[in-house]
């Protein structure tokens, strides 16, 4: 049906929806197939923009059209070993923002749109859970 990489934090996966019915979409991620939910949130305003893969050449990246701040939020579990970023900074889409160790691995948290950094949650040594707010930025 269409063929998508997503990128999450600076890791891309390769997504092909296989078919969608009603809310059910039967994904393939990374060469796995899945049966996902699918929540629709009303129409969003979405822009293409080129990005260089070297496994794949060339690829849209899909990026979400906002003049509202978003927060970017914490993936996995893990401790924050450096904030790259202060209230006030301009950042753009792509920077690294804070850095954080994740299942023994240190993880890159990039900046999803550019804009200055509105408020800062988090500090270096901080123990955080999934899903906890870590910068939030406004366009």
């Amino acid at each position: 049906m269409a063929q998508y990489i997503i990128t999450i934090n600076g890791k891309d996966y390769k997504v092909d929806v296989k078919s969608i019915e009603g809310t059910l979409a039967v994904i393939e991620v990374n060469g796995k197939t899945v049966t996902v939910n699918i929540k629709d949130l009303g129409k969003k305003e979405m822009v293409k923009r080129p990005k260089f893969n070297s496994s794949l050449c060339c690829v849209d990246e899909i990026v979400p059209v906002t003049n509202k701040p978003i927060t970017i939020k914490s993936s996995l579990p893990g401790v924050i070993l450096k904030v790259l970023v202060r209230e006030g900074d301009k950042v753009k889409s792509g920077q690294d923002v804070i850095v954080m160790e994740a299942m023994k691995m240190e993880n890159q948290i990039q900046a999803s749109i550019s804009g200055t950094v509105k408020k800062v949650f988090v500090r270096e040594g901080d123990t955080i859970e999934q899903d906890v707010p870590l910068v939030e930025i406004e366009p």
